[in-house]
Order: C-alpha cells, then sequence, then structure tokens
C-alpha cells in the first residue's frame, strides 16, 4: 500500500529535491505540492525533468488539502512553519525541513533566530530526524524537525567520541557549503555570482546552527560542549565539507577511535566509514543521501575528523525521505539507493 504524501513549498531548492526522489519511491503517491508563487502552474513546467512523471498542478496551501494526506513535507522557510503545524498537527505525520522544531526548548530557539516561537506547546512532541541517533524515536513520531544541513555532519563526527566522554567540550568546526543552501530566492548574498570564484565566510559566532549542534549533541550524550563554528558559502552549486577539530581528554589509539565511529554506525546504511588517511569529498556524495567520515589523529589529542555530504539530499531532503521510512515502516534507505 502506498501512503500519500504532501509537499508544502515545492517550489525552492529543497522542494525539487524532495519531488526528484519521492518520484522514484515505490511506496509513496505524491499527492499534493503546494506552491504560492507557483499556483495553478504544471510541476513539469517547473521541473522539466518531471515530463510524465507526475502530472500535477501546485496549488495554494489549504488545511483541507493537506490533511487528506497520510504525511506532509514542510519545505517552508524559517519560520513559515508553525501556522501549518498547528494546523495540521494530530490530522497528519509531519516532516518539518525547517528550524522552527529542533530545539527543545522556545527560550533556546529565540535566542539563535531572534523571532518568538510561535507553537512552544508543540516542541515536547517533535522527535529530531537524525535517524542515527534517535531512529526509534522517529518511528513513533508525529512531528519530526529534520536536522541541518551543517548539524548533520558535525554532530555525526563529534557524536560517537563524545558520547564516550572522550573529548574536550570545546570543538571548533569549519564548513564549506554551496550556495543552493542559500536557497533559490534571489538576494546579493545568495546569488551565484556573489560566490562565483569566492569563497565567503558569513555568520560566525551567530549562525543558529551553531546552538542547534550544541543542543542535539548534550540531548544525546548528556554532554555539554561549546562548538566555535565558521560557515562559509562558494562557488559550487551543491555539498557540503566540514572539518571539526576535536581535542582528547588523554591520549588514544588510531584503532579505538577507528572502532568507535565502526560501532556506532555499523548498522546505519547512509554513513561511510573511510579508512585511516581517506579523506571525503563532496563530488563522492552529490546527489545520494551519503555522510562520508574521515579522520586523522593530529599529534597525541588531536583529531580531525572530515565529513562531506549533499546539502539538498542528506542536509535536507534525501534525510526527510529517510525519516519518513522509518515513520511508515519501510527500509530505511527505500527510494534513496
Amino acid at each position: 500500500k502506498k501512503v500519500k504524501v504532501g509537499i508544502i513549498g515545492g517550489a525552492g531548492y529543497t522542494g525539487g529535491e524532495l519531488l526528484r526522489l519521492l518520484v522514484n519511491h515505490p511506496g509513496v503517491e505524491i499527492t499534493l505540492v503546494t506552491s504560492e508563487s507557483f499556483a495553478k502552474k504544471k510541476v513539469s513546467d517547473e521541473y522539466p525533468n518531471l515530463k510524465g512523471r507526475i502530472p500535477l498542478t501546485f496549488e495554494n496551501y489549504r488545511k483541507e488539502g493537506a490533511a487528506a494526506c497520510e504525511f506532509i513535507f514542510l519545505a517552508k522557510p524559517q519560520s513559515n512553519s508553525f501556522s501549518m503545524v498547528k494546523d495540521l498537527f494530530g490530522k497528519v505525520r509531519i516532516i518539518d525541513l525547517s528550524g522552527d522544531f529542533r530545539f527543545s526548548s522556545a527560550k533556546d530557539f529565540e535566542s539563535w533566530y531572534h523571532t518568538p516561537h510561535l507553537a512552544p506547546n508543540l516542541l515536547k512532541e517533535a522527535v529530531y530526524g537524525l535517524p542515527e541517533l534517535f531512529g526509534n524515536e522517529i518511528k513513533r513520531a508525529r512531528l519530526v524537525a529534520n536536522p541541518g544541513c551543517y548539524p548533520t555532519g558535525i554532530i555525526l563526527a563529534t557524536f560517537p567520541l563524545a558520547k564516550e566522554g572522550l573529548i574536550e567540550p570545546e570543538v571548533d568546526a569549519s564548513a564549506v557549503s554551496g550556495f543552493s543552501g542559500a536557497g533559490r530566492t534571489p538576494s546579493p548574498n545568495s546569488m551565484a555570482y556573489s560566490v562565483a570564484e569566492n569563497i565567503r565566510p558569513y555568520k560566525i559566532g551567530v549562525h543558529p546552527h551553531t546552538g542547534e549542534v550544541e543542543a542535539i549533541i548534550k540531548k544525546a550524550t548528556g554532554k555539554a560542549l561549546h562548538l566555535n563554528f565558521v560557515p562559509q558559502v562558494a562557488g559550487f552549486e551543491r555539498g557540503i565539507l566540514s572539518v571539526i577539530f576535536l581535542r582528547m581528554k588523554k591520549k588514544i589509539s588510531p584503532k579505538l577511535i577507528a572502532g568507535l565511529y565502526q560501532k556506532s554506525y555499523r548498522s546505519c546504511p547512509f554513513v561511510r566509514i573511510l579508512r585511516e588517511g581517506t579523506f571525503p569529498e563532496i563530488k563522492s556524495t552529490a546527489f545520494t543521501n551519503f555522510c562520508d567520515l574521515g579522520w586523522h589523529l593530529s599529534g597525541d589529542k588531536t583529531i580531525l575528523v572530515i565529513t562531506a555530504l549533499d546539502n539538498l539530499v542528506k542536509g535536507a531532503a534525501g534525510q526527510a525521505i529517510q525519516n519518513l521510512n522509518l515513520m511508515a515502516g519501510f527500509p530505511e534507505d527505500e527510494g534513496l539507493i
């Protein structure tokens, strides 16, 4: 039996990736795609690669139409999800790709996003949608908060060693993203030409993904950490390469490091641990839901962990479908391999 899914916000980068992936999912029937800017246009006119594959037209959002689905992907810009989640919670199962429900408290959300949280009573219902850490909770969830693109790679790099209490609480991370991370809406700071032949740091010290990483590591391990994070955008479309600097509390062997990563992600189909001395590249994960992870022991007590992933897939739409698979009882990799 196929499940009926809807995509709210189908005209953006993430909405387009959801459509590209879901048309190949054997367990899914797409019954609704919304876009206020493209209402009444054929979906295949906006996405020519889908001609003959999806007969729908874009619609304006209506609560009644969305409630007729079994699962809804909310692919709206930040702070646009509140009213829709309040409309639909309890009627359909929701996967929200914004940051609106990633924090457990309204106070933490407001301190990073500098805007009031408009549905604080639903925060206790939201499950953080990183399947490698919270898979069992995701299976039962009615509301999943899909992780941010940067936090996905940084958390996967940090979690195994933080869980064992092996690292100091000060963590540094530098990450370079393709310009698609800024969305499709044109602006001087997000257009491709602004980063052509260039890499530009932005939101240093204030990027909300900093707080997201800190909060989720604390939730998953019980250990507090402070993240010094340098996000950067560069002149390629998709992908994120992150370098995470972890300082060990005591000397540790390469064999133990390798063993911890392998043990933590042995049953995770989308985390690929590279052999020691082999490092990830963005091209190896483009258009896939994989996160590749490599590491290097620098001296006795510093580990450099490098992750690569596609910000539009494992960092957004693919991970959302991975969550759908768990929620609907499908194989975790259904429609993603």
